[in-house]
């Protein structure tokens, strides 16, 4: 399976009101437009991709698959991956058995399970990290290769892999 982790791009919190509302930032439109335009490039498809519901994941998310638009099949959205841990996300992938999918979620969960899934000391990852693993076994724990970890920044595309 291929999976894909994406934090959502860089939100405002100039009208905060509901955490859960919060729309992403000029600084997060740029940074999402410039991210879905990298994964046109890479020609990554996604089976399944699932959303927390949140407005800046929903957000980060339309304006990907704006830049990228046959990138994805099927899009769901999940109340449960709204600020989910490691542990929650992990469950939430064993639920799917299709070749590819997308996460999009929120930290501090997001840089968790990328963290655990690359073998690295837990780092936290900025808005719009985007990840990629092969993993072969459904338990999520063994042979799993880090494809890539990456994230916009300024309109160009970083590789944070060390």
């Amino acid at each position: 399976m291929k999976l894909y982790l994406l934090r959502h791009a860089k939100s405002s919190w100039a009208s905060y009101e509901d955490d859960h509302e919060r729309k992403l930032s000029e600084r997060g439109l740029e940074d999402a437009k410039t991210l879905g335009f990298h994964l046109k490039q890479l020609n990554l498809y996604f089976d399944l991709t699932i959303c927390s519901s949140a407005i800046r994941t929903k957000e980060t998310l339309e304006i990907i698959r704006h830049n990228h638009s046959t990138g994805f099949k099927k899009i769901i959205y999940r109340d449960d991956l709204y600020h989910a841990s490691d542990q929650v996300m992990k469950k939430i992938i064993k639920e799917h058995d299709v070749p590819s999918i997308l996460l999009v979620s929120h930290n501090p969960g997001i840089s968790s399970l990328i963290s655990y899934l690359s073998s690295s000391i837990n780092y936290d990852y900025p808005t719009c990290v985007f990840a990629g693993f092969e993993i072969k076994s459904k338990c999520l724990n063994k042979n799993i290769k880090t494809k890539y970890i990456i994230r916009p920044k300024k309109g160009e595309i970083l590789s944070l892999l060390k």
